[in-house]
Formats: structure tokens, sequence, C-alpha cells
């Protein structure tokens, strides 16, 4: 299936689920996610992991792929966002790594082009714009004709080379800027000869089976192959005989947890995510064990994680002696419930509320948080918090459970992603598309719109094959609802030279009852200070426009997306989730 086009194979895949299909896009494009996991991670075990991660995530949401996206675009992006937040979860664990690779990068020699770019390049890529990373990724990351690159993008082959070499050129400010003191054409050679490395052979034909059977289990639920189950054991036997008996206590909780799901219908999602919690507290255990040769003191965190898998032993042999309804021995009605949250924001308020207590577990947190707001869950009752899955399981009664939800939403502000494109126009022999139009003739000197994603792709396109448009810059911050924050242009002047077009955006949204309306308010700084505060729903653009004094003859546009997004980066809501028109706004008040 080498001649077919990616949509071809994703359609293939997606009507008639050929593992074929699936395999050839693999094979395709596995160099290029497992050398961005790894320029992330730095560690071929986790980018391989990464690399399953992407391509199971590609076969999820298969379906949902827009025929005009650029796949190569798209998994470049998904490996880096699932390799970012892999990095995050690690963070502690792997503090003296990082900054050994951190000060080891500051000392690579001038002459070896690749070693100064490696290490910054993903960064310089992701503040390049959508269009200008897909043109660098097809040319130089999968070094394709420019006449297949024009192809790629829907347009000519001359179009192609010219946004190319403007792609370039920007990349090559952006390194230029982090120290690097090549030229643009030593970038491309440099990226061209080693941004795109060969995967472990294995690789590729392990991520189809493991893709494909991923589609059919929870969200929740990570399989492991067989081969990294022999790799766990191998490790194991190999570093510490302590953890033979761990491994051996959590092959036993499988073997209970099985033969509960069969005898306990009516709790089989509950076991499912005390499973996942029990396999993750147990891969944890095996990352300490292989360490335990450099960190003595590894070996206290290998006896708190084995009291984790006991205590989990305990939760799933209390669940099976009782039902999904239970009652205490005070009379009281006990119910289990799962809640879906931010980890890390809820633990930041719960730990500070405790006053930073050493040596806890996040469960322990959690439950010293909830006693000090009244919420004590002695046994029978119970919580537990896996961090891995942003779960929180918790046993108690009714009342009680509605006061954890309270609690929990007071904790995890809902995150907002925007994503904000700064255009500067010539009003001379320029006309905005007739979707706006307060922009007609060009004869108003500033505005507000606005704007339905249907509607944004049809000024994008016409932005995009109108002389005269220069995009300054594409940047994107992701912030909590109700938080002020704060996103630039006018970065890329020559050193010591004023910003050409200098503006700052200050950006507050703020979450409505209903979940899907946004209030955006928003301040544009520049020659002239324009003001917008507007409601708007999920994924909907802020359209903000001004006349630039230093150029009365150019006109600057600010377009502001704003897009709800769970703790993961992933859209909260689909196109077709939205219970709304998508070419109108919510009422303004």
């Amino acid at each position: 299936m080498a001649h077919h086009t990616d949509h071809a194979l994703l359609a293939e895949f997606v009507k008639n689920g050929s593992e074929s299909a699936f395999a050839a896009l693999v094979a395709r494009y596995v160099n290029l996610v497992y050398s961005t996991a790894l320029r992330h991670t730095n560690n071929p075990h986790h980018a391989e992991e990464t690399t399953q991660a992407v391509f199971i995530l590609l076969a999820r949401k298969a379906g949902s792929i827009s025929s005009k996206v650029v796949l190569s675009g798209w998994l470049y992006q998904a490996a880096r966002l699932t390799a970012a937040n892999h990095r995050r979860d690690n963070q502690r664990r792997q503090q003296r790594e990082q900054q050994a690779i951190m000060e080891s990068a500051l000392n690579v020699p001038a002459d070896e082009p690749w070693k100064l770019i490696a290490p910054i390049l993903d960064e310089a890529m992701s503040a390049l714009g959508v269009t200008d990373r897909d043109a660098v990724l097809l040319r130089y990351f999968e070094n394709k004709p420019l006449a297949e690159v024009g192809a790629a993008l829907g347009v000519s082959e001359a179009a192609a080379e010219k946004r190319v070499s403007r792609a370039l050129e920007r990349l090559h400010a952006m390194l230029t800027r982090r120290g690097v003191a090549l030229g643009a054409t030593a970038i491309a050679g440099a990226i061209t000869a080693n941004a795109v490395q060969a995967a472990p052979a294995a690789l590729a034909a392990s991520i189809t089976p493991a893709a494909l059977t991923a589609t059919s289990l929870t969200s929740a639920t990570v399989a492991m192959t067989a081969l990294q189950k022999i790799a766990v054991t191998a490790v194991l036997a190999a570093t510490i005989g302590g953890g033979i008996y761990a491994a051996k206590q959590a092959s036993d909780a499988h073997k209970e947890l099985r033969e509960l799901q069969a005898q306990q219908a009516p709790m089989v999602e509950q076991i499912r995510q005390l499973q996942t919690s029990l396999t993750d507290a147990t891969n944890r255990l095996t990352d300490l064990t292989a360490e335990n040769s450099e960190l003595k003191s590894g070996r206290m965190e290998v006896l708190k994680l084995r009291g984790e898998v006991t205590a989990l032993r305990t939760q799933l042999a209390s669940l099976q002696n009782g039902r999904l309804e239970t009652t205490n021995g005070v009379g009281e009605t006990l119910h289990v419930r799962t809640f879906r949250i931010n980890p890390r924001a809820f633990l930041e308020k719960a730990d500070s509320a405790l006053g930073h207590p050493v040596n806890s577990t996040p469960t322990q947190i959690t439950a010293g948080y909830f006693a000090s707001k009244g919420i004590k869950l002695e046994p029978p009752k119970l919580v537990y918090l896996n961090t891995s899955n942003a779960l929180l399981i918790a046993r108690a009664t009714d009342p009680e459970l509605n006061a954890i939800a309270s609690l929990l939403a007071e904790s995890t502000p809902a995150q907002i992603h925007i994503m904000a494109r700064f255009i500067e126009i010539s009003r001379q022999g320029f006309v905005m598309p007739s979707v706006i139009p307060w922009m007609k003739d060009n004869e108003t000197t500033g505005g507000t719109a606005i704007l339905s994603p249907t509607q944004f792709r049809v000024i994008r396109k016409a932005l995009d094959q109108k002389e005269g448009v220069e995009w300054l810059t594409e940047s994107e911050v992701t912030t909590l609802c109700g938080r002020q924050t704060q996103i630039r242009t006018g970065e890329d002047a020559a050193p010591g030279q004023p910003p050409a077009s200098a503006a700052i955006v200050d950006v507050i949204p703020n979450l409505s009852a209903d979940g899907y309306t946004i209030k955006l308010k928003a301040t544009v700084s520049a020659p002239e200070t324009l003001n917008g505060e507007v409601n708007m729903y999920d994924h909907q653009t802020l359209l903000l426009s001004t006349t630039e004094k230093t150029k009365p003859d150019s006109q600057l546009i600010v377009l502001l997306t704003a897009t709800l997004v769970d703790p993961a980066g992933n859209r909260v809501h689909a196109d077709d989730e939205l219970p709304f028109a998508q070419n109108e706004a919510p009422p303004q008040n």
C-alpha cells in the first residue's frame, strides 16, 4: 500500500478495520514519531512507550481526522504533547538526569551543528505556526520534493517553495536567538541528515497490534505487550530480590481481580480502575528497583510502594466482600463514585492546606485534606487517588460524596487553551473577505468580531492567498479559568533593534455555568490600545483589529481562539457535541 495516500489508508482503516492499512501508516511515520519522542524524553525506552501511545491515539481518533489535515503534522504534534506529558509525570524522579542533560548540552562543541540544534529543535518547531511547521516537516524531515509538499499543503509548487523558504527563515531566526550561530542552509542540512532516526526494528511490528487492541479498551486501561512484561520481570530479577516478592503480590492481585470481575458484575468499572492503579504502582516499583544501584535512598521508596500495593490489595479484598452499595456498622449506606480531576492542581491545593506534609503519598494527602474539611473516610469508607489516569475513587455516603464533588470543583478549575495569531495587512489594494462586515473596503480603523471555526478557515485561506499580508507570529498558552495570562509578538526584530510591530495581549478567560460559553476579556497594547470583552462558544475565535500609528497604511489584526481542554491537552468537546449552531455567537451581556 506504499502508493496510497495517508488519508486513503486512514479511510480504509476506519471503514474496514484494515490492519494492513494501519500497519502501512505505522511503517511510514514510526521513525518521525520515535525521533520526536526521543528528543523530548532522551530515553529510548520512554520514547518507545510514547510512540506506541501516539499510534494508539491515531487508531482511536482516525475517524475524526479531517482530510485537510497533514498527517505528519498531526503525528508530530501528538508525539510532542504526549512526550511532554510523560516528562511532566516523571519530573520529580528524573530531576537529576534532566539537570545533567542540560549541563551537557551547554558544552557541545560549536563545530557539530546537529548537537547544537537537537536540544532546542522541538521548542523552536512548536513556536512556528501550523502551516510553517507542516512545511518544514514535509520538506526537511520527510525529504519530500516541492511538488509533493505543495500537494500536501494544497498550493502550487512555486507557492510551496516560497512557503518552505519563509518557514526555514523563521526557524533560523528562532534558533539564532537561542544561541545557534549557523546559517539557514546549514540548519536545513543538519535537520535533513539527522532529524529522523531509525526506530528500533521491533517497534513498528509491536505498535500495530497494540494500537488495534487498545481501541477496544477503556481510556483508563493501558495494555502491556508480552515483551514489556518479560522485560519488567527480568529487571526485577536482576536488580533486587525484594522486587520479586512485590511483583508476585501484584500478580496475585491481578488473579484476585479477574475472579472478582466474574463474580461482581455491578462493580466491574471500579475494579478495572483499581487494577490500573495497581499496575501503575507496580511499574513505578520496577523503575525504582532499576535505579537502586545508583540511589541508595531508593530502598525507602520501594518499601513505600510495596505498602501502596498492599493497600490496593486490601481495597480489592474489601470490594470483593461487599457490594456496590454497602452498609457500615452504624447503618449508613455507602456508595462508590469515580471522579475525573486535574491531579496536579488538586494536590497543590491539598498539600498547601495541610502544611506540606513530608513522606506522604497522594492518597494519604487526599484523605488528610478531606478530613480537614470534615469528611472522614475511615474503614469501611475509603478514598484512592490515581495520578496517572487522573481518577479519584471514593466509597462513602451520598452527602459525603456530594461534599467531595464540591471540593474537587473548587480545586480543579477548567483549563482553556488560547491560540493567538498576529497579522499585519497592507491596507492599500487589499480587501478583507465579506464575512467581516466592518472590514469591507478597509475603511475602518478598528473593530471586533466573533468567528465560527468555518468562518475562521475562510479568512485564513483568503489571507494566505493575498499579497500584502504578513503573519507576524502564532503563540499559544494554556491557562486556568479566571486566571490572567499574557501573549506577546514583535520578538522577531534584529538584535539591538526595536520590534517592527510589537503588541501585547492580556487575556482573562472565564467559563460559564453551561460548560460551553467562554467569557473572554482581551486587551491589545500596541501603538493603539484596543479592548474586547465578549461571550463566545468553545473553539470560536475573537477577531480584534486596530490601525498602527507608526504604519498608517497597515492594519494589525489579532485572532484569539479559545478552546476548553482536559488535563492531557485534548479538546473537551468535539464539534458535533456542542449544543449550538456553529455559525452563531452566544448572547452578549
